[in-house]
This record gives C-alpha cells, structure tokens and sequence, in this order.
C-alpha cells in the first residue's frame, strides 16, 4: 500500500526548509511520496499577496528535483475564471482521495503542514470534515508549542492519545464515528521566513544555503521578486 503525504502552501518560494520538513516526514513515515503543491490562492494570507502562481510552480518543480520521492503537483491550481477564488485544502483533499481511490494500488494519505498552521486548524474551511480526509502529519517549529496539540482542534472533533510502535499520536474521533491520527515531527528546527526571504531577494542579499540552487538560478533569471 502506498504512502502518500499532501504538502500544500504558498512555496513563495520553496526553500530549504520545506525540503527538510519534506525529506524528515518522508523518511520517518515511509512515504512514498510528497505532493508539493503550490496553492493559487490561500484563504487565510489575504493580506499576503503571492507571487504568481506559474513562477511558484515552476521553483517547485525545481526545488523537488533533490528527491525522486518529491513530486510537484497542480492539485492547488487556479481554478475557474474567477481569481482570486480561495482554494480550499478540504476540496482539494476530496479531489486528490477521488483521484487515488480511482487507482489500481490503495494507498494511505497523509496532510503534511508545519506546527504554525496545525495551531491555526480550527479556522480553516470546513475544518471538521477537513481533520476527517487524511492523517496528518506535523512539523514542529521554533516558537510554535505542540505540548497541548489537541487544543488546536475545533470543537467538533475530539482527541484521544495512543502509541504505535513507540511513536505517540493523537486520534481523532469524528461525527461519523470515522478515525483519523495526527503524528508528530518533533524534532524540526527549521525557521526560515518566507516574507523575509522574498524582502532579502527584492535586495539581491539572500544567503547561499536558503534556497535550492536550481532555485537561486531560477529567481535570477526570471527576477519573480524585482
């Protein structure tokens, strides 16, 4: 059975950071795979306007090229004629369980984000239905506590805590009686800011180890952040 994680965001633009978090889930889980997919319009960054979504998606398809098990994916694409429309991590997990569900290989879908974002979750679209599409798999992050993780949860789902071959997660028990589990990345130190790597890029003085360097290359040909 295959093991497929969804990693959604803005990747404006995809750094390091993101292929760390990416490659620790991977090898910790035994994913098989890692669907970067860069999102047209994220609902809750309204006050962040992103870079266009095409230069976005081409630096992804760069940046993953490091890891046969990272795939660039279009999942979160612009969709209909009416942008900027919200894309919502809970249709596009129903397209992508649709997609995988037409599949001759069953396969186990996670939701991979970083600690910042799982705290937030319970403002999400529809978060209930949303924590009932996928595991989850969460990346700690400095400045971000994941003690009471399950405070995080809109009130409609509820937590328990289990273990699972010395790995502890948290289950979450839905309306309809369905299960999902949230695992846990504990220790990842990565804290790159992505505002402050585009303002650094605007003045040409980004550090050499922040970005892939297909990426860097990238970014000084095509100048997505001039």
């Amino acid at each position: 059975m295959r093991r497929i994680a969804f990693f959604g965001g803005t990747f404006d633009p995809p750094h390091r950071g993101h292929l760390a978090i990416a490659k620790a889930a991977a090898d910790h889980f035994h994913l098989d795979q890692v669907l970067f997919a860069p999102v047209a319009h994220q609902p809750l960054k309204d006050a962040q306007p992103a870079t266009a979504f095409l230069h976005r998606y081409a630096m992804t398809a760069l940046a993953t090229q490091v890891d046969p098990r990272f795939v660039p994916s279009l999942l979160d694409a612009p969709r209909g004629h009416q942008q900027p429309h919200p894309n919502y991590t809970v249709d596009t997990l129903r397209q992508l369980r649709a997609s995988l569900a037409d599949e001759d290989e069953p396969a186990i879908l996670f939701t991979l984000l970083g600690a910042d974002s799982w705290l937030n979750i319970a403002h999400w679209h529809q978060a209930p239905q949303l924590l009932a599409l996928s595991d989850w798999i969460v990346a700690s992050r400095p400045g971000f506590s994941l003690a009471h993780a399950e405070c995080a949860l809109p009130p409609q789902v509820s937590a328990i805590t289990g273990m699972d071959a010395g790995e502890s997660y948290l289950e979450l028990r839905h309306a309809d009686a369905a299960t999902t589990r949230v695992w846990f990345l504990p220790f990842m130190h990565e804290d790159i800011s992505a505002t402050e790597l585009r303002a650094a890029l605007a003045m040409d003085t980004v550090s050499g180890n922040l970005l892939p360097a297909a990426v860097e290359q990238y970014i000084r040909k095509a100048s997505p952040y001039c």
